[in-house]
């Protein structure tokens, strides 16, 4: 594998995307999803899968499908899952990454959302576990009570 997440991160894309995508999102009173979330979600997915021990390049495809995984959310937030799944695959095909672990990644990406995904292979799983897992009081914007 040659495309890692720091590749990833570099694509002039990606860092405007995920700024654009956290400022739209808190224009609507959404929680946080800015580069502290994604970062946070892309560790969690490499762990997971590494202390599962899963062999490379999967921990790293989870890295990357972690840090992705909300980019869509710079076009609209509903069905962001499938926008962010398109917008990777184009950012990877860019880069040239290999068809199967592109593959891998967009369909962990488009199965994230808990309304309409499911764990369709390990690095779905590790990114459903660490995009929920993340419940960091910071990411709350909105702090009226009567607003949840």
């Amino acid at each position: 594998m040659n495309v890692t997440l720091e590749t990833v991160k570099n694509h002039p894309f990606v860092q405007e995307f995920i700024e654009a995508s956290n400022e739209y999102l808190g224009a609507l009173g959404f929680t946080e999803h800015g580069f502290r979330h994604v970062s946070l979600v892309a560790s969690i997915s490499k762990n997971v899968l590494r202390h599962l021990n899963y062999n490379d390049p999967l921990p790293e495809l989870a890295s990357i499908a972690g840090y992705l995984h909300d980019i869509g959310n710079v076009i609209n937030r509903h069905d962001h899952g499938q926008s962010s799944a398109l917008i990777a695959m184009y950012i990877l095909e860019e880069l040239k990454m290999p068809s199967d672990e592109i593959a891998i990644v967009i369909s962990a990406i488009g199965n994230h959302e808990e309304e309409t995904g499911d764990p369709v292979n390990p690095v779905a799983a590790a990114l459903i576990l660490a995009d929920k897992s993340d419940v960091h009081k910071t990411r709350v914007r909105n702090p009226q009570m009567i607003n949840f």
